[in-house]
């Protein structure tokens, strides 16, 4: 059947066939090119995403190797401090430590009294409770080096008394300083090293 004679000669068949032509070009299109679009958006977006990424990676590796250094030498710093702490087997160095430095600085000790060690967190704690006569200022002096010789230790309780009637400057002394010992057992040292 004809269809249309001018200015072509059109057929029935020839109109399916155009129909059937432009179904195909649009299946065509719906499964195959719109899908690769798609896609190949996805994957530009993704390779973009991706130069970010490693440009960002490229720094993180900069900054990384520039704070190596600093963290190597910081470790070695931690593991040499983690070495003086004074284990719970140096507690009568320490004591007699104390007693030569009260001597040094001209006082006189009338009584020293630890306390039996307790654990309160990683350190072993003992307080030790001491007595004496001797000038402020000596005594002043004496907690000082006591300070700057051992940093692990800490002055929990002082008093200085003196009578207000004489002529001598002598004071009496008391107090308590509080030692931090590691446990004896150290089953590993900072940054990995036993």
């Amino acid at each position: 059947m004809i269809v249309c004679k001018k200015p072509w000669t059109l057929y029935d068949v020839d109109l399916i066939g155009m129909v059937g032509l432009a179904v195909l070009g649009l299946a065509a299109w719906w499964l195959i090119l719109a899908p690769w679009q798609e896609t190949w958006n996805e994957y530009r977006e993704l390779a973009a995403a991706r130069s970010v990424a490693q440009a960002g990676l490229q720094q993180d590796l900069l900054e990384l190797e520039r704070f190596e250094p600093g963290l190597v030498e910081l470790e070695h710093v931690l593991a040499a401090e983690f070495r003086e702490v004074p284990r719970a087997e140096a507690f009568s160095r320490l004591l007699r430590q104390m007693t030569s430095v009260a001597e040094e600085a001209n006082l006189e000790l009338l009584n020293v009294v630890p306390q039996p060690a307790v654990t309160k967190g990683a350190y072993r704690v003992s307080d030790v409770q001491v007595d004496g006569r001797g000038r402020s200022r000596d005594f002043i002096r004496f907690l000082d080096r006591l300070a700057l010789e051992n940093p692990y230790q800490s002055l929990r309780t002082c008093s200085i008394s003196r009578r207000a009637t004489g002529p001598e400057p002598t004071c009496n002394l008391a107090w308590t300083i509080r030692l931090y010992l590691l446990p004896t057992e150290v089953e590993s040292e900072p940054g990995g090293e036993s």
